[in-house]
């Protein structure tokens, strides 16, 4: 266990003209040149003054440059990028219920619905969203071909593609999760093929090379194994052998993801989302540590509100409620060898009926947990939506 010791969206900035830069023209006599020339002049410092300062918000218009990554930080077209985000997962305008994830049309209870999709888009970029984090169903991208031989994901892809345009053209950059809704007892060498066949290799063959893709999230949460075994809710369970086994299943399939994902897009990033931070790590008796794996960490952090995403505070390894946990989590990746960018690309607080919180504790405990990620060494968030509407669940925080 690693101790814990060890551990502006840009706005434009007007700066008043030097002190020594008269407020008036020279009460002398002078000649209209002379006095046009210092009228010209002080426009020119009031507006230079006023130029936007470089911003780790979305770059705006025409192609977005690749994020890459510098030591412990991410880079955008040279300069510090800082991670402001939403996990989409419908049209706002969606019934949660009928609808509960974009299904790019391929189910007919979620039909493709891009004005809801673009108006969503211009209310994010309003907002200062600069990145999205997208689901990929297994099944609508590629994995159906298990039951249909005839099943096709042209369409899906095509509008995958016209997703991410979409948000591009906002400065928007997007995460595509692969191989979401994957069966969770399929990970076996012997199901390597299936997965990488089925899904991996068309959908990232696809999107090779194409701009504004921040990076591959190659798994969800494969740390939970309780739809395995409701002990193996978290893999580091030392208390009950299959765990172990399980994880290290996990990993070894997790590895075989990215290989395949380097080779066929071998510029882009890519990482790992872990329902809890230490899993980079953790167990130590692994035969591999998937820090060793991913280009970037990446975890989700929910505290106790609702219970079933009540991950840190009831923890064996956490358990000091919020924002300790999260502090604790970001401090122990920014420590690890190699030397790598964190950001939690799952954070939320619902505040519907039932909950802890009421509106305005969303905004104060969303603004300390950004606070928090910042001061232990995180590169940026991504927002669970547990409210609906864009504007209640982001607020200011990124502006």
């Amino acid at each position: 266990m690693i101790s814990q010791e060890k551990y502006r969206r840009g706005a434009a900035r007007c700066v008043p003209p030097s002190g020594n830069m008269p407020h008036t023209l020279s009460p002398f006599p002078a000649p209209r040149l002379l006095r046009v020339s210092r009228l010209l002049l002080l426009l020119i410092l009031l507006l230079t003054s006023c130029t936007p300062e470089p911003s780790t918000s979305a770059l705006l218009v025409g192609e977005l440059p690749p994020v890459t990554v510098r030591g412990a930080h991410l880079r955008a077209g040279g300069r510090p990028f800082e991670v402001r985000g939403v996990n989409y997962l419908r049209p706002s305008t969606d019934d949660p219920v009928a609808c509960p994830r974009l299904q790019f049309g391929a189910d007919g209870n979620c039909p493709w619905d891009l004005p809801a999709i673009q108006a969503d888009l211009d209310q994010l970029q309003a907002l200062g969203v600069n990145s999205l984090r997208l689901f990929l169903n297994f099944y609508v991208f590629g994995g159906a071909q298990l039951t249909d031989p005839n099943y096709r994901m042209d369409l899906w892809l095509e509008r995958l593609d016209m997703f991410i345009t979409e948000a591009n053209q906002r400065g928007i950059y997007v995460m595509p999760v692969l191989l979401a809704k994957y069966p969770q007892d399929r990970f076996a060498p012997e199901d390597y093929t299936m997965a990488l066949e089925q899904h991996v290799r068309p959908v990232v063959t696809h999107m090779a090379g194409k701009p504004g893709i921040l990076a591959w999230d190659l798994f969800n949460e494969p740390d939970i194994g309780s739809p395995v075994d409701i002990r193996c809710w978290d893999w580091d369970n030392a208390d009950f052998p299959l765990c172990f086994r399980l994880a290290n299943e996990r990993k070894q399939f997790i590895q075989a993801v990215h290989d395949e994902v380097k080779r066929l897009d071998p510029e882009r990033l890519t990482t790992v989302g872990l329902a809890f931070a230490k899993n980079y790590f953790e167990p130590w008796e692994a035969d591999l540590r998937l820090a060793d794996v991913v280009d970037f960490y990446t975890f989700h952090y929910y505290d106790d509100d609702p219970y079933d995403s009540g991950r840190y505070a009831a923890h064996w390894y956490y358990g000091q409620g919020f924002p300790d946990d999260l502090q604790r989590a970001v401090a122990e990746l920014a420590m690890l060898e190699p030397e790598r960018p964190v950001v939690i690309t799952e954070l939320g607080f619902p505040t519907d009926a039932g909950s802890r919180r009421a509106p305005a504790d969303l905004v104060d405990d969303l603004r300390l947990a950004q606070q928090t990620a910042r001061a232990a060494g995180a590169g940026g968030i991504i927002l669970w939506p547990f409210q609906d509407e864009p504007g209640e669940l982001i607020g200011d925080l990124y502006q």
